[in-house]
């Protein structure tokens, strides 16, 4: 975050009440006072009643706290000019004025009227076909893994759907590797993720040998990456449901809520108005019935144990052009900060992203992938929203990744060189 920013965020945050945990760390709670709109009622059902998408402005932190906790359908976030978009019904319009948010229905093409992926993009189904056939092509580099099933696999509703895991690195070069690890389709809309991890699994293979830098890094590191942790709601997207968040568990369940770390934030005494959109089945932030509920929440969970070297990983979103590190929840500075900023500073700054926690930038997450991998198994982990939209042409993300392609592997890089404090392996 630059320095502007930062100072103007800590301006907002001291107008605002704090309050401390015993034992745990400092943590933001809203003024109640400036609390004027029922957030409970936010989370009435929203299936099939008109939705409309809107822009949002806040003012202060307070505003865009409570809107973000409510659990509505909030995305498109832009820390440094406090908007953001949302997709409400006519309801949840006035409430959220209540709020004092500026609220502005905005033209835009509907996604629902989309069918299936746009041109150029992968299935499902074509994905799990190029990484067999990088397997096949590259066995000294690859080794390709199914790790875990998916909801409607597991209840028997979708026998081929598989989660996979494709680890890269020089198997003729024995000794211990640092890894790094890349979630991506977390979320089942978000489509340009998923794309860019194949990109560097292509990158990773393809220029080994060819290139210096892929080659050191090959030698020296190991890749892993789950390109589509998401499938079952990844599927329904293609099917045309391009609006699917969520896993297909029931009415669904956000994924990046429910890993078990500070899952609906048991870990401190937060406000009950924090837990609205987590406890909330039809919110679209539900973190469901309990910490790690959910069995592709638990495949990426164990990759922490399947592979005990990952050293840094980093779980890819859409969109906003955001880099995040730990904690979500809390204003406690941890002990690697100065690392994770030196990072930023030299991969996704550099292209105007903005870096920060999730409660610096915008509000307080609790229960995700990043969150998780660095209090439960030490690991240098991180968060990032890439891009302008949900489905951008796949030109763009071509462009996107012949933008950062230097940054991407500076965060490989990276996993052989930072330090944590406390490790916790």
């Amino acid at each position: 975050m630059n320095s502007t920013l930062k100072r103007s965020s800590l301006v907002a945050l001291a107008a605002l009440t704090l309050a401390a945990c015993s034992n745990g760390p400092t943590v933001f709670r809203p003024n109640t006072q400036q609390a004027t709109g029922n957030v409970q009622g936010l989370n009435t059902p929203v299936r099939g009643l008109p939705q409309t998408t809107v822009a949002l402005r806040w003012q202060n932190k307070n505003q865009i706290v409570q809107a973000a906790t409510s659990g509505i359908d909030l995305f498109g976030a832009n820390a440094s000019q406090r908007t953001a978009k949302a997709r409400v019904t006519a309801e949840q319009q006035v409430q959220l004025r209540a709020m004092g948010l500026q609220v502005t229905p905005i033209v835009e093409a509907r996604m629902d009227d989309r069918a299936g992926l746009p041109t150029g993009y992968m299935t499902y189904g074509q994905m799990v076909e190029k990484l067999k056939a990088l397997a096949a092509q590259y066995p000294q580099l690859v080794t390709l893994e199914d790790v875990g099933d998916t909801y409607l696999k597991s209840t028997g509703q979708a026998p081929n759907n598989d989660i996979w895991a494709i680890s890269i690195t020089n198997k003729n070069v024995r000794t211990a590797k640092p890894a790094f690890m890349m979630t991506a389709g977390v979320h089942a809309r978000e489509l340009a993720p998923v794309e860019l991890a194949m990109k560097i699994a292509n990158e990773m293979t393809s220029k080994y040998g060819k290139d210096p830098q892929i080659t050191q890094l090959m030698d020296t590191r190991e890749v892993i990456l789950l390109p589509m942790v998401n499938v079952d709601g990844r599927v329904e997207v293609e099917k045309g449901n391009a609006w699917q968040r969520k896993n297909m568990n029931g009415r669904g369940i956000d994924l990046n809520r429910n890993f078990d770390s500070c899952w609906n934030y048991k870990c401190l005494n937060a406000p009950s108005s924090w837990l609205n959109g987590l406890t909330s089945p039809g919110s679209e932030t539900y973190s469901g019935p309990r910490a790690a509920s959910e069995v592709e929440t638990q495949a990426v969970q164990a990759m922490y144990t399947r592979k005990p070297n990952i050293r840094a990983s980093v779980d890819v979103h859409a969109y906003g052009e955001m880099f995040f590190w730990p904690l979500g929840y809390s204003e406690k500075t941890i002990p690697e900060a100065a690392q994770y900023k030196a990072i930023y500073q030299n991969t996704f700054a550099r292209h105007g992203y903005s870096g920060g926690t999730s409660l610096e930038l915008l509000y307080p997450t609790s229960g995700t992938t990043d969150d998780y991998g660095y209090e439960k198994h030490g690991a240098f982990s991180m968060g990032m929203e890439v891009g302008q939209s949900f489905r951008p042409s796949y030109s763009e993300v071509e462009a996107m990744w012949n933008t950062t392609r230097a940054s991407w592997l500076g965060l490989v890089q990276a996993a052989g060189t930072v330090q944590l404090a406390n490790p916790r392996r």
